[in-house]
């Protein structure tokens, strides 16, 4: 693995506009998962178990939220003198504005990527859940000569984002690319995370920003296929795509029950890192009942939670019965309360024998410090 020659370019606020409520006051990759972790946890971890030591995060907009989260990049082993974290505001060049998609983006952050000395580039979304031997990915694409490799899944498209690829190969070649692409379990899902050299990628974003172009996708692959040696690398582990609130919620109950998708995001080999916060152990109650949840430090439990996420610090009531929820941070269930498939994002109080039904498909999803 070359090791010291691989910069990362990380984009949070990659679809912020199709999670609705959940992200209006923060970004992507903010978003809470999984009881203590961040989205943005996810694409950082595959980068620093790969051997990327340098990583930029091109910002956006709500971002405060995710620099208190990430803060110096100490979890992630980024706070260094050679190297590190480095936050590239949407202004960060005279002639940027903020920008509309990844190529004027990526145009602001131009002297930060002629400034790095690493030879080879590995961009990332935040709407991926997944944890795969990135290392892989790069030796392989830096061995067969490519001039880009994507990474991609089998599986099903997101049919709420129309901006993810879906790709036709003739072995790892990509030979066409389409976008909304008609509902099929074998389709090869786009996972946003691209290797190429530095030298391309700037080549790329200065000819795209002179034609106006926004989406690298769209304006720079897909009108590319015939010009460049463009090629697939399919990421066998899990992995999916958030596109909406419902797949967020879909994900988080395929983590909570089954175990093979624990084991894959959360294996032994390739950690994965996050901010840290100390907090006491979870009390349980004597008539408390908890199946097949996931459970952070700093809750009070005192009724009845079936599979389910509780982030740190949640108090659930007397008699309370949650089932299929995900309850952020510092949230309070108060006594006799009924919630099924619902969200409560941080900070949120659901007073004395209220009610909340969702469906699988349809959750309920209740805003941050709200009381119901």
């Amino acid at each position: 693995m070359r090791k010291t020659n691989v910069l990362g370019i990380v984009f949070p606020n990659a679809h912020d506009n199709l999670m609705g409520e959940m992200t209006e006051f923060r970004s992507m990759g903010s978003l809470p998962f999984c009881g203590r972790y961040r989205v943005i946890d996810f694409s950082l971890s595959n980068l620093v178990n790969a051997g990327v030591s340098k990583v930029g995060i091109v910002t956006k907009n709500n971002y405060q939220s995710l620099m208190d989260h990430i803060g110096t990049g100490k979890a992630w082993d980024l706070d260094r003198k050679s190297g590190g974290l480095f936050f590239l505001p949407p202004y960060s060049n005279t002639d940027a504005k903020v920008y509309k998609g990844h190529v004027d983006g990526l145009f602001g952050a131009m002297n930060f990527l002629r400034s790095s000395s690493e030879e080879y580039v590995v961009m990332c979304d935040c709407d991926i859940i997944t944890n795969f031997d990135l290392s892989d990915m790069i030796d392989r694409h830096i061995d067969s000569g490519a001039d880009i490799t994507i990474a991609y899944k089998k599986g099903v498209m997101p049919q709420n984002n129309h901006d993810v690829m879906a790709f036709k190969l003739d072995g790892d070649k990509i030979t066409d690319i389409k976008f909304a692409a008609p509902e099929s379990a074998d389709r090869c899902v786009s996972l946003d995370i691209t290797v190429m050299s530095k030298e391309l990628l700037i080549k790329i974003i200065e000819e795209g920003f002179e034609r106006n172009f926004t989406s690298i996708a769209r304006d720079v692959y897909q009108r590319s296929l015939d010009k460049l040696d463009i090629r697939g690398y399919e990421v066998t582990e899990y992995a999916a795509v958030m596109d909406s609130p419902e797949t967020y919620a879909k994900v988080t109950a395929e983590v909570v029950n089954d175990p093979a998708v624990r084991r894959q995001l959360f294996c032994k080999d390739r950690p994965v890192f996050t901010k840290t916060r100390d907090d006491m152990p979870t009390i349980y109650g004597l008539d408390s009942e908890v199946k097949n949840s996931l459970i952070a430090d700093g809750c009070v439990i005192e009724g009845t939670v079936k599979n389910s996420v509780l982030f740190r610090g949640v108090k659930v009531g007397k008699d309370a019965v949650i089932e299929n929820c995900i309850i952020m941070q510092d949230s309070v269930i108060e006594a006799n309360a009924d919630l099924q498939f619902v969200t409560l994002d941080k900070k949120v109080r659901i007073t004395v024998g209220k009610t909340l039904r969702g469906t699988e498909t349809y959750p309920i999803y209740v805003r941050k410090k709200a009381e119901v």
